[in-house]
């Protein structure tokens, strides 16, 4: 019936325009009588209200979002794409069956979007790969128009910092066994991006971080398994408890507002409660955390609990980097992973400065390294990507 999946997108676009010949009509007559899931989907992207839904979303992207309009006026330099009317708006939406046709020439070139350009260093903001329970790959991130596909059964919403899964019920039957398709999200250095789960929960994927999850919940819990750091704003349900497992911990949450940082090379998991309460647990102990509290899994299985000013810990998901009497080393593990670049210290007594400041996340690079230089004593040096730090 179709070569491939991108063959329906134009169709379907052409008819959103009512531009199909009579030979286009057939084929599209033939698809939507394939299978009922085809008539449904086309019934909704074809009806005025869906449109006229994404149009809106799209408006309110463009004026409202005010963490959006800092990467704008931040180096994405991207231009504002304002939609005439319905018809254009229309043909604007891409449309995607169950399946992608991105090739593996284009993963790997779309995903090269940091760049240098006259020695400078910025950030290219979201971006991601996702990974389909079936092995198919795609990417996603800034420049990508709305898009809407099937999987699984779900309905998949994808945006250019965003992609959502929206289904009637998100979790199977009780007492019915539910074969668990996973997803993986993944976020590169320099990057991030965010999740809504079939449950309504929201998860934004901080740089160089990975999220695997079902895109349908079992009967008895939502888990999902992180790899470097998450904010969480989890959907309240009693009867199914969310569960995080990062490195060896284990986060249980009824509804709450929290940030995980697991990154392997820090060989610690750090559990910072926003509101709700969670248990924090490892192989032998477990904490429970309460709001502005911060739980500690080191290597060795120690598990401890601290009061903390929660704002420095949650603040790159508002777009700023927050330092309150952090070493050297620990900041500058943190901006190397954002802006991409290799870090090396030259003398071991600078990893130890203790700094304290606020940064925005989408500064440029050199606005960084000066506001870093003030802490005294240090030169940084920048060659390509690599930055040395020496002392004076």
């Amino acid at each position: 019936m179709f070569e491939n999946y991108s063959e329906v997108v134009v169709l379907l676009v052409k008819a959103l325009q009512q531009e199909l010949t009579v030979e286009e009509e057939e084929k599209v007559r033939a698809w939507r009588e394939a299978c009922e899931e085809n008539e449904a989907l086309y019934a909704k992207v074809m009806s005025f209200e869906f449109v006229k839904m994404k149009t809106e979303q799209r408006e309110r992207a463009n004026s409202d979002d005010a963490y959006m309009q800092v990467k704008k006026r931040c180096r994405r330099r991207l231009q504002v794409r304002r939609w005439r009317n319905v018809s254009v708006a229309a043909a604007s939406i891409l449309l995607f069956f169950g399946g992608w046709f991105y090739s593996e020439t284009n993963l790997l070139s779309n995903f090269d979007n940091v760049t240098e350009k006259d020695s400078e260093i910025i950030v290219s903001g979201s971006k991601a790969e996702l990974i389909l329970s079936g092995g198919e790959r795609m990417i996603l991130g800034k420049g990508q128009l709305d898009s809407v596909w099937m999987h699984e059964g779900m309905e998949v919403h994808s945006t250019e910092d965003r992609v959502s899964y929206v289904g009637e019920r998100p979790c199977g039957k009780e007492g019915q066994p539910v074969e668990l398709q996973y997803n993986i999200l993944r976020v590169p250095r320099g990057g991030e991006y965010s999740v809504v789960l079939g449950d309504g929960t929201l998860v934004c994927l901080n740089s160089e971080s990975e999220l695997r999850y079902p895109v349908r919940f079992d009967s008895e819990e939502r888990k999902v398994f992180l790899r470097g750091e998450g904010f969480f704003e989890v959907t309240e349900d009693p009867e199914h408890p969310f569960v995080v497992e990062v490195e060896n911990a284990r986060i249980e949450v009824l509804g709450t507002t929290f940030n995980v940082c697991g990154y392997a090379a820090e060989e610690r998991v750090v559990t910072t409660l926003v509101e709700g309460m969670v248990r924090l647990s490892s192989e032998s102990q477990s904490v429970i955390l309460v709001p502005n509290e911060q739980g500690v899994l080191d290597k060795d299985g120690h598990l401890t609990k601290v009061e903390v000013d929660v704002f420095p810990h949650v603040a790159w998901q508002k777009g700023q980097l927050v330092f309150r009497q952090q070493p050297l080393e620990r900041v500058m593990q943190v901006v190397s992973r954002w802006y991409d670049v290799e870090v090396v210290f030259r003398s071991e007594k600078a990893k130890k400065i203790s700094f304290t400041g606020n940064m925005r996340r989408y500064d440029d690079f050199e606005q960084i390294v000066r506001m870093l230089e003030k802490t005294g004593g240090l030169i940084f040096n920048i060659e390509g990507r690599t930055i040395y730090i020496t002392e004076k």
